[in-house]
């Protein structure tokens, strides 16, 4: 994402600026659904019955926020509950974002429909899960999963010595605002993502740098992010005649 020699004018910057798309959680047009950005992504973890600690079971989830900051979603319950349901919206209340439920139920179970999803931003990354009907409940704090999350490590560049990168990564749907990025000393800029394809194993996205305070960084690129088999995260950056690579490691 960089190049030595290269100077953004402060003009072609603001132009960037300018041109670059609102995040989904910003701006009055999308007020009802500020913060919505904070739950896009896959998500894994295990939950238990508010009525019975020891009954335990996997929950994966994926919610996808469109450009309005409309979110949406699907969980999938795994044994001995064995059930799949999509989310939709129904209001925000501070940080907490409500859904109602519609179950599909496999051949063999006995599911509870029409339930509510209340999915809220937690510490460490994680997004908090709980989900009523009546009297019965059920509560899971959720880790990001696949490409989704707060990634770190050091840019090689030839050239150049190695340069801090974060990246934060929270969805790889097409159309949507995914992420943001940021670099540090010498090339001191920030930037954000957003896709042009990818699934929660391999993802592209084209990377605007919005904010530089020094001459090092190109205002445009394409970023390809993987997963790799040991967790971590392969990163590799193209622009202007330049390839930068990483290898990034979770933030818990």
């Amino acid at each position: 994402m960089t190049r030595p020699a290269w100077a953004l004018m402060a003009g072609a910057t603001a132009a960037l600026v300018a041109a670059s798309p609102a995040f989904a959680d910003g701006g009055a047009r999308t007020q009802p659904w500020a913060g919505s950005a904070a739950l896009a992504g896959a998500w894994t973890g295990t939950a238990s019955s508010t009525t019975d600690p020891a009954f335990r079971f996997p929950v994966a989830a994926e919610v996808a926020v469109a450009v309005t900051g409309r979110p949406s979603g699907r969980g999938a319950l795994g044994a001995p509950v064995d059930c799949a349901g999509t989310w939709s919206p129904v209001s925000r209340g501070g940080r907490t974002f409500t859904f109602s439920e519609s179950i599909r139920a496999k051949v063999g179970t006995t599911c509870i429909d029409g339930g509510q999803v209340r999915l809220s931003a937690a510490s460490g990354g994680r997004l908090r899960y709980v989900w009523t009907k009546g009297d019965a409940g059920s509560v899971a704090y959720l880790s990001p999963a696949g490409v989704s999350g707060l990634w770190s490590g050091r840019l090689r560049q030839a050239g150049a010595p190695p340069v801090p990168v974060r990246l934060r990564v929270v969805g790889v749907r097409t159309g949507q605002m995914r992420g943001t990025s940021r670099y540090g000393a010498p090339f001191s800029c920030t930037g954000r993502l957003q896709p042009v394809r990818g699934t929660q194993r391999r993802s592209v996205l084209v990377e605007r740098i919005v904010q530089s305070s020094s001459t090092r960084c190109i205002g445009l690129g394409t970023m390809v992010v993987s997963l790799r088999d040991d967790g971590r995260l392969a990163y590799r950056w193209t622009g202007g005649g330049i390839e930068s690579t990483a290898v990034l490691s979770r933030v818990r």
